[in-house]
Parts: C-alpha cells; structure tokens; sequence
C-alpha cells in the first residue's frame, strides 16, 4: 500500500527498507526525541523489524524515501478494536519544516486511520520535551489524557478529528489517496 499525500510518497514498510528505516531511526535528530537516545543496535533492529513489521499486522509503518534515504516514518501500533498509537520520526527537522513534511504525514497517517482503517480513536505518547509533537497534538485535536514518568499521552476521536478544521484543511490542500 502507498499513500500519496501532496508531492510525498508514503509507502508501507518492505523488508528492502530495513537498511533506511535503521540510518533514520539511528539519526541524532530522531534519537534525541525518543524515551530512550540510545543508539539501537543493528542486530536488534532487525529482530524488531522482523517480530513487528513483518510476522504480524498490528503494526503498519509507512516511510517516506527520497535520494534513496529515510526521510521520515509513521506507524501504528497496538492496532486493536478500532483503535491504535500513533508514531511520527523524521529525521531533517530544518528540512521537514522547510518541505512541509511533518503535517503531510499527518494527514496521510490520520487519513489512513480514520477513513481507511475506520478507526474511534488513536492513541499518542509523546515525552514532554519534544513541544513540537505536543503542538501538533493539540492543532490536530488530540485531547490531553494523562502524564506519567515518561510521556504525556493524548487521545484523538474520530468524530474530533472529523471536525476540526485544520484537519479539513489539510485534507483539502495535500489531497492524500491511498492505493494498494
């Protein structure tokens, strides 16, 4: 499956992608948003990839390749009952501004979820350095829910998501299509 969304590509994860999904997930810029900013080993990522991305359907990861590198990934997780968590890494932060990238994957990620997968609602955890994450949360009509030692946590509703205008408006200027 892939997404068009504006003037990106979203394509759902291939095993060939294992390379590119570890150089982005391994960059400074996405290790410094994560619980942890360890750098991931390589034989790790690999047994996650495996165990996560391709045995099974509870995670769908969507990466966005340019000039043959990672440009950024969205996933879902703990697909379940209508419902699922919602991740975002990109790795050129300046360049992701610059590009638009970081809200055409979340139009095509949320476009996905709610009219695609037809989810209720989509889980977010973000920790609480990351403002940026917590900005795009709020905008999209994420709802605050809890904080514990790691993460805020927020919650988005599909009939929230449907009426918020930012999220219309996105709609209307990228015009994401999702083909399988």
């Amino acid at each position: 499956m892939i997404i068009h969304v504006g003037n990106i590509t979203m394509e759902r994860f291939l095993p060939e992608h294992t390379d590119k999904l570890y150089d982005l997930i391994n960059s400074p810029e996405v290790r410094k948003g994560m619980r942890n900013s360890a750098v991931i080993p390589y034989e790790s990522h690999v047994s996650w990839v495996k165990a996560n991305l391709i045995e099974t359907e509870n995670t769908h990861l969507f990466i966005v390749i340019d000039e043959d590198k990672a440009k950024g990934v969205v996933l879902i997780k703990n697909i379940a009952d209508g419902s699922g968590e919602l991740g975002i890494m990109v790795n050129d932060i300046l360049g992701a501004r610059r590009t638009l990238l970081t809200s055409k994957l979340v139009t095509g990620i949320l476009y996905y979820c709610f009219h695609i997968l037809n989810f209720e609602t989509l889980h977010i955890s973000i920790i609480p350095e990351n403002i940026n994450s917590l900005t795009i949360a709020k905008k999209i009509g994420a709802d605050y829910k809890s904080q514990d030692e790691t993460y805020q946590h927020f919650l988005l509703k599909k009939s929230k998501y449907l009426s918020s205008s930012l999220n219309t408006s996105l709609i209307k200027r990228y015009k994401p299509v999702c083909i399988k």
